[in-house]
């Protein structure tokens, strides 16, 4: 299909090879990595933010900063034991100097000679970081969405090509669960056979989830985080830019909480084009995202079975269009009396953005012994009764919207076809969520939270992400970032 504008799907040994070998300057050491944290601006900005201590009473020994910086150094240390352990004489100096730097010397000049201890940390823990881990949270995503931009991710003026666009144009985005710190799901368990009583420390906001998707489901027991970022091609230069804890439920699952964040990061990030989702995105999700004129790219739903869509007909032909893998087909007799679909191509994927909503069409050219016929299809929202609808020319009547005929279009009809060229090239990349929760799980001892309750195990996560943006911080000072030469691609 050569005339189609996303490209035929090329077999497993003829797919471009992406993979590259990382570079000495592009590895990051632990001590670089303690560096970066402690020359982050995004820290010192929280910092700010954190309740000042009391006027009354005993005074703090250290100020609040410090307990911030050491949450940051959890995820790169492993423990709270490892982060306070890792303040040497010659980090801790360091870390004088870098607070002298960026807070001034009036900050500095608070700080004992020596770093506090793990107790200290545990305290200031519950009684002043997890008090104001929201604020915090809304802190560090400004700060995020400042450093995306600071680092050429979502440019306004790159070109904008609708049917593979480049992947500094995409937010991905995944959710993980991370284990509970302890197995114990209890209190209290009593042996039955000896009367034994056993007391466990029980985590209150671990919940069973089920992973792995559809057909390989898993049940892990633990908190779930979302984790929606965007990157260049080179390693390190990944920018988390948001992260949400997933509660479950109706309204709390995965993927809701998935399209509300990406709403608000396409509200503040205008060069952002589109997503890149796995299979929780079904319909409703797709229709969300493409009304506030985002591409959604992820795999076709194996429960979306072929259906019939419409009936063309023209004076000396007529056509019979369905819906089959994520596009428009038509239905073809055969002459041993079988059928059989075969994909219309698509010329043009029209994007249309209204005061309201947006709107996405597919040009059609659908081959014919007496010429091709061009035909627009509505694809990637399902339209209701209070959306705009078109007017039967022959009847003058309104025609009925998706939901009045009982049809799913953003269920059936995808932006980006799954069985295409551009879908091929441009899916790949979401597997960069993947290598984000691989470095969580990396980052927690015994691949366990280290925290329990959710206000303390959020401190843990928004440490993760200040460490992992002061990395990018890290490498972006150092070296420039990896745009792909030759500006676009083209299919």
């Amino acid at each position: 299909m050569p005339e189609d504008i996303f490209g035929d799907l090329l077999p497993q040994q003829e797919r471009p090879r992406r993979k590259r070998q990382m570079t000495d300057t592009e590895q990051r050491s632990r001590e670089q990595r303690i560096a970066d944290c402690l020359n982050h601006p995004a820290t010192y900005e929280l910092a700010e933010h954190l309740t000042p201590p009391p006027a009354v009473g005993c005074p703090r020994r250290y100020p609040a900063l410090v307990y911030l910086l050491l949450a940051t150094l959890l995820p790169v240390t492993g423990s709270k034991r490892s982060a306070v352990g890792a303040l040497t004489p010659a980090q801790w100096s360091s870390l004088r100097a870098a607070i002298r730097h960026n807070a001034g010397r009036r900050t500095a000049a608070l700080l004992p000679p020596h770093p506090p201890t793990r107790a200290q940390y545990l305290y200031a823990e519950q009684h002043i970081l997890a008090p104001a881990i929201d604020t915090l949270q809304h802190a560090f995503e400004d700060h995020a969405h400042r450093q995306a931009l600071a680092h050429g991710l979502f440019p306004t003026g790159a070109p904008r090509n609708w049917a593979c666009p480049e992947r500094f144009q995409l937010l991905a985005g995944d959710a993980t669960v991370a284990k509970a710190p302890s197995k114990a799901e209890q209190p209290r368990i009593v042996d039955a056979a000896t009367g034994e009583v056993r007391h466990h420390r029980v985590d209150p906001a671990a919940r069973l989830y089920y992973e792995n998707g559809e057909q390989a489901a898993t049940v892990a027991r633990g908190t779930k985080w979302f984790f929606a970022s965007a990157r260049h091609t080179g390693y390190g230069q990944r920018v988390i830019l948001s992260f949400r804890h997933v509660a479950g439920g109706a309204y709390e699952d995965e993927a809701a909480v998935a399209v509300r964040s990406f709403t608000a990061l396409a509200g503040r990030l205008p060069g952002c084009m589109g997503v890149l989702y796995d299979g929780a995105f079904r319909g409703t999700h797709r229709d969300a995202l493409a009304r506030h004129g985002l591409l959604v790219i992820n795999k076709q739903h194996g429960s979306a079975h072929p259906r019939a869509y419409e009936l063309l007909r023209f004076p000396r032909c007529r056509h019979e269009l369905w819906c089959d893998q994520g596009r428009i087909a038509e239905r073809l007799l055969l002459d041993d009396g079988t059928t059989h679909l075969m994909p219309v191509p698509v010329l043009r994927l029209e994007h249309r953005r209204g005061k309201a909503k947006s709107r996405w069409y597919h040009v059609l050219g659908i081959p014919c012994r007496n010429g091709p016929h061009a035909h627009r299809v509505a694809v990637g929202i399902t339209t209701t009764r209070a959306d705009r609808t078109s007017i039967d020319p022959s009847t003058g009547r309104r025609l009925p919207s998706d939901t009045e005929r009982g049809f799913h279009r953003a269920e059936y009809l995808q932006q980006i076809p799954q069985n295409t060229l551009a879908h091929q090239l441009l899916y790949p990349f979401r597997s960069d969520a993947e290598s984000l929760h691989q470095q969580l799980d990396s980052s927690l001892w015994n691949r366990r939270m280290v925290s329990y309750g959710l206000a303390r195990q959020k401190v843990f996560i928004l440490g993760f992400a200040l460490a992992h943006n002061a990395t990018s911080h890290g490498l972006r000072r150092e070296q420039p970032p990896c745009v792909p030469p030759g500006g676009h691609r083209r299919l």
